[in-house]
């Protein structure tokens, strides 16, 4: 056969049985096949139009403990044939790694999940430019009705695309699955006099219908309100305060724990948080668990990039730090099990990652949240590289708006907070129940009781 794409289950067949044949002694492999498109828009025109059909095999071999990956989108029969011999070849002048192998045969007996999770929109298969360019245009036009002072943008971009993975290994496993997604964002600008501000806001779902109606509508009407709240914006007073993370910026400061928690830097010494585990980090209300088995989610699903089925793992419960996050490699480096959230490219080798990431709801509304703050800063942006995993330092520019007697009362820019991540997760003394459903890293708007906040 000359070209071996239109079968992914032979092809991964194909790959494994010729690795063997070259001298490895185990292998996995994945095949991938899709399509990406996305408009953009600028003040009613047109600026891009770009669609991408994506298919390629990756192929991971071992020799002993040595191992080598590759990938290429040749699926010819000569070309595959070549690379794998190439791949084998490279393992075996690898080092040896005595933590390097395939995942534990025992360990996929365990069956895939039996929920709908309903990762797939054939919907997305036929949507076109036309459409998107339509709903582009309805946002941004939106966004720029809000308020006369609403008078320029960055534009508005919709994006989705579908995507069928396939998974094997030389243990006789095989895996598939298909998912999409959809987007939609834009980015208004307002003028006051000199003053420029701008800000954007979006949406995302697996399924188009779940982007709802009324898409255009809802972050065109958000995307102008958040610009226009950050006119005439100053700086604060250097003052140590309660502080507030809107759910996005929250959301932020828990995608760094994941970072934290990964095996990769743990095992590597490079993390606040090794050799943590059932410590406390947080007050008893703090929970987190990472769930692929939320039904639609942006994370969910079913087997990780290793072929293992997934399942939820409570990562914070009661404030205890009660796991890391793993794959089979930083596991064995470990001394632990995989958590079954690997992740991996076509060419490159699986690494521990999450799926759905969030950290459960609090008991109070956004706005009682900042009605419990006499004196105190609402950060609803953050800029800057000052989140240090490694040493737990935090230091970053931040945009917000100032809370007085429980209200806000300004916006702010030009403002710095410092802290420590430990302090940060140890201070915290309250959550909203506003979790943003549509992102895989996902918090509530939190408040930590004191913050340093340098002004002027």
């Amino acid at each position: 056969m000359s070209d071996l794409g239109a079968d992914p289950q032979a092809l991964l067949a194909y790959v494994l049985e010729t690795a063997k044949q070259a001298g490895a002694t185990a292998a996995d492999g994945l095949f991938i096949t899709g399509r990406s498109a996305s408009v953009r828009v600028r003040l009613g025109e047109t600026e891009k139009v770009s669609q991408a059909r994506d298919k390629g095999v990756g192929v991971r071999v071992f020799v002993g403990n040595r191992s080598a990956t590759t990938s290429t989108s040749d699926l010819s029969e000569a070309a595959i044939t070549a690379l794998i011999q190439r791949t084998v070849a490279a393992a075996r002048v690898t080092a040896e790694d005595p933590f390097s192998g395939l995942p534990d045969a025992a360990l996929f007996d365990e069956p895939l999940t039996d929920l709908a999770l309903d990762l797939y929109d054939d919907d997305l298969v036929g949507f076109d430019a036309e459409r998107a360019i339509a709903l582009a245009r309805e946002t941004e036009a939106i966004s720029l009705a809000q308020d006369p002072r609403l008078k320029n943008s960055e534009g508005a971009e919709m994006s989705w695309g579908h995507s069928a993975l396939h998974f094997a290994n030389s243990l006789g496993v095989y895996r598939t699955r298909r998912s999409s997604s959809v987007s939609l964002w834009t980015t208004p600008v307002a003028e006051d006099g000199d003053e420029k501000q701008r800000d954007y806001w979006w949406t995302s779902a697996r399924h188009l219908e779940d982007l709802g109606s009324d898409a255009a509508e809802a972050v065109g009407r958000e995307a102008a309100r958040r610009t226009l709240r950050r006119l005439g914006a100053k700086k604060p007073a250097t003052c140590q305060v309660p502080v507030i993370f809107e759910a996005p910026i929250a959301s932020s400061l828990l995608g760094s724990l994941a970072g934290a928690i990964s095996g990769s830097a743990l095992y590597k010494d490079a993390s606040y948080l090794c050799d943590k585990l059932g410590e406390t980090l947080a007050p008893s209300f703090v929970n987190v668990v990472d769930n692929p088995h939320i039904p639609r989610g942006p994370g969910s699903r079913t087997f990780d990039a290793e072929g293992l089925a997934t399942r939820p793992t409570r990562i914070i419960e009661g404030g205890v730090l009660a796991s890391y996050l793993l794959d089979t490699y930083t596991g064995k480096k470990l001394g632990l099990a995989s958590t079954r959230g690997a992740r991996r490219g076509l060419a490159s080798t699986p690494s521990p990652g999450a799926s759905n990431f969030w950290m459960d709801n609090g008991a109070l509304s956004f706005e009682e949240l900042i009605g419990g703050v006499k004196q105190g800063l609402l950060v609803t942006e953050t800029s800057g590289f000052g989140v240090n995993t490694v040493t737990g330092d935090y230091s970053q520019g931040v945009v917000g708006m100032w809370i007085e007697d429980g209200a806000l009362a300004y916006p702010v820019h030009e403002a710095t907070i410092a802290s420590t991540l430990p302090r940060m997760w140890a201070s915290i003394d309250a959550l909203a129940n506003d979790r943003d459903p549509r992102r895989g890293t996902s918090a509530p708007s939190l408040r930590i009781a004191q913050m340093t906040v340098a002004g002027t």
